[in-house]
Order: structure tokens, then sequence, then C-alpha cells
């Protein structure tokens, strides 16, 4: 176990969590789970509004791909195979089509950290907006003090996930006012 390596499988889009099981009961049904560690989907928390409502929704942060970790050494014909017999994966990134002479190239410990390692459970939620916002735009207060007022972005502070916008109080007055972005909304 101590050969195992991080890979990425080609796969259907929008299939990813179809296939890791079909993959899993496979590795299961042939006896090489031993040979394959982990089968990843990596995920981003977003949030996202609608009609009104704030909700937090993973996201696939590499749609078309899933990430195995798998000793490749002894096995890759016999991987291979199975991986060849589910329905839905492509092949391995960076070889092309299912040429069982050319051994896929492992991800480096960089990348691995860059999707593996930053997306682990036990890390802090990061949590991003679905939703991007751009200076000059006009935004909808729908939390707080100011619900219901529009006014238009001043400036965005991507660290603190707050913007300052400028509302209109009493159709003369200009306050700006630092917000969230899960308290405003773009009007279209």
């Amino acid at each position: 176990m101590d050969t195992l390596q991080w890979y990425v499988l080609k796969v259907i889009s929008k299939q990813e969590e179809k296939i890791k099981s079909s993959l899993q009961v496979e590795l299961l049904k042939e006896g090489l789970q031993h040979r394959v560690g982990e089968v990843f989907i990596p995920y981003e928390k977003v949030y996202e509004i609608r009609a009104g409502k704030k909700t937090i929704k993973n996201r696939n942060k590499c749609p078309g791909y899933i990430f195995l970790q798998a000793d490749l050494s002894n096995s890759l014909f016999l991987l291979m195979q199975l991986l060849r017999r589910i329905r839905g994966i492509l092949g391995f990134l960076g070889v092309e089509g299912w040429k069982a002479t050319d051994a896929p190239l492992p991800l480096s410990q960089v990348e691995v950290d860059r999707f593996i390692g930053k997306a682990s459970e036990s890390d802090p939620v990061d949590v991003k907006l679905a939703t991007i916002f751009m200076v000059g735009e006009v935004v909808e207060i729908i939390d707080g003090p100011f619900v219901g007022f529009s006014g238009e972005i001043e400036e965005i502070f991507e660290e603190k996930k707050t913007l300052n916008v400028v509302v209109k109080i009493f159709d003369e007055r200009s306050t700006p006012v630092e917000l969230r972005y899960t308290q405003v909304k773009k009007l279209l």
C-alpha cells in the first residue's frame, strides 16, 4: 500500500458520483480494493441565492474528472480492464484512449495538495459565492436593516467576503454600507 499514487480519470460530466459508486462496487467484486486507496471527487461549497433565500450547495470543482489513489506498479493491466468495463469512464488523463502499455502519470504532490488536500472534510469550510459581483453593479439588499433598498457596489473585499454598497436613503442622501455577500442579490 505504500506505492499508492494519485491519478485522474476522465469521466462523463455530471455522472461522477454514479461512476464513483460503480467503480467501488466493481473493485470489491474483483478483489482489487487493496490496489486502490481512495476514489475522490473534489467539491467546494458555494452560496446560492434563489427566490431571496440563501442556500449552501456543493459544486464539483473538476467536472468530468475523478481522482483515484491507486497502486499501478503490479496491476496496471487488471485495473485497466476493470476501468474499461465501467460505463462512463473514458480513460486516464494524459493517456490517449485505453492503451494498456501506456501507464498514466501520477499527480505531483503540489497538485494533490491543491485538489485533494484542501478539500478534506477536516479543513475549515471556505465558502465561495456562486454569483460574482463587480464594482458599479446595482444590487438589492435582502438581509439586515436596509432590506428592500438597492444600491451600487463601490468596493469589493474578497478576503472578508463583503461589499461596500452605496445606498440612497430618503432619495437624496448616499450612505455607504458594508454588507456580506449573502445580504445582497443582483438586480437583473
